[in-house]
């Protein structure tokens, strides 16, 4: 079979009117994961062996297994044990699903983050006079997010990438999309050349906002510092 790039033309709008669903499956799944992660990190810090181990099990579990298995557990398990889950649609089942597995990777890279900062650092501010509240927010964070930015960032096109498995649930996406027409057309290497592309892009789009962010945090820490130089003298 030859390679018909006027199929691909032709097909390529079609596909991409679904961006917004996979976009909006991954922002959402990616706002929820950093809520869960931070509470995961401030959660394990709690001297508590019961709370460790479940947190240990929650991080083991969704880090041991498919994500495709864990959507499948959740909408369709969960479904026929509780059925309050059966009025959950695709939708929130996979915006759900990929919630908690990306919450067990972005809780590891805030965490690895935060520990990079030394304590000295934070001994340091309180004993300048200010709160703790205002440490976390002047001196920790600035040098943690710039740490964290990279793995964040790699965690979130994990995330993106995973969104593609959403369509086992029924969701119309970009990959339900490619593999329907892929189906009615017999031209499956042209839709998934189109599919290819779109997250191709997507992950260079947010590599580019990676790199602008990085600089954007180091200048604002070199300000920070410098502000905080000035006041000493």
């Amino acid at each position: 079979m030859n390679f018909d790039i006027e199929y691909v033309i032709r097909v390529f709008p079609t596909i991409l009117k679904y961006l917004p669903v996979t976009l909006e499956i991954a922002f959402l799944s990616g706002a929820i994961a950093m809520l869960l992660s931070v509470c995961i990190v401030l959660l394990r810090r709690v001297p508590s062996r019961i709370l460790q181990a479940i947190l240990n099990f929650y991080l083991d579990f969704f880090r041991g297994t498919p994500v495709v298995v864990q959507l499948f557990f959740l909408y369709y398990g969960l479904a026929q044990l509780f059925p309050i889950f059966k009025n959950l649609s695709g939708f929130s089942a996979a915006v759900i699903g990929l919630s908690l597995n990306a919450s067990s990777y972005m809780s590891e890279s805030i965490r690895g983050a935060v520990q990079s900062v030394h304590r000295r650092q934070t001994e340091a501010g309180l004993a300048c006079g200010l709160t703790h509240l205002q440490v976390m927010r002047h001196i920790v964070f600035p040098q943690a997010a710039k740490v964290a930015v990279p793995t964040l960032v790699n965690d979130f096109i994990g995330l993106m990438k995973s969104t593609s498995v959403a369509f086992v649930l029924g969701v119309r996406d970009v990959m339900a999309q490619t593999k329907m027409l892929g189906g009615s057309s017999y031209r499956y290497f042209e839709c998934y050349f189109v599919a290819i592309i779109i997250y191709f892009i997507l992950t260079k789009l947010i590599h580019c906002f990676q790199k602008w962010l990085e600089r954007k945090l180091d200048v604002t820490t070199r300000k920070e510092g410098a502000a905080c130089s000035t006041s000493e003298a």
